[in-house]
């Protein structure tokens, strides 16, 4: 039987996972697809591509369900859909994770950073921060510092 924390090998972006494909190049196109909904199974599939994502139970951060329900929920024969609340939270873990593995130059080492306690963010995890709006645009802006060589 397979680990729990198994993930797949990444082939597309985290955020790609959510699109499905689908056309995500501004801000309004996002907000449209969360408020649609994002599928139960496609939040799942883009969780599974982080060992650190699985570890940490973001499933259930993310729909405030319990893992059996979401396991219940996801082998039901309609898809379901996250209401909008739900979605944003899972773009922003999706992002946070494609911009950290983007600034850092890979997905382990993303993990690793978003993981620890960071004295820029006032010693807080960064992925604790994701999940919360303001907290989410703190990281953005802590990456983008980053990248652009302004940091602590």
């Amino acid at each position: 039987m397979p680990a729990v924390t198994e993930t797949k090998s990444v082939a597309r972006k985290p955020t790609e996972v959510l699109l499905r494909g689908r056309r995500g190049e501004t801000r309004m196109t996002i907000i449209r697809y969360t408020q649609e909904g994002f599928d139960l199974n496609d939040v799942r599939e883009m969780l599974s591509t982080s060992t650190l994502y699985m570890e940490y139970g973001l499933v259930q951060r993310i729909t405030g369900k319990s893992l059996r329900t979401v396991q219940r929920l996801a082998k039901g024969t309609r898809p379901v859909r996250l209401n909008e609340q739900q979605s944003t939270m899972a773009f922003q873990y999706a992002r946070a994770l494609e911009h950290a593995s983007e600034v850092f130059g890979s997905q382990q080492l993303a993990e690793d950073w978003l993981k620890k306690p960071c004295k820029y963010l006032d010693g807080n995890v960064p992925l604790e921060l994701v999940g919360n709006s303001l907290g989410f645009q703190a990281v953005e802006d802590y990456l983008t510092a980053i990248e652009h060589g302004v940091y602590q």
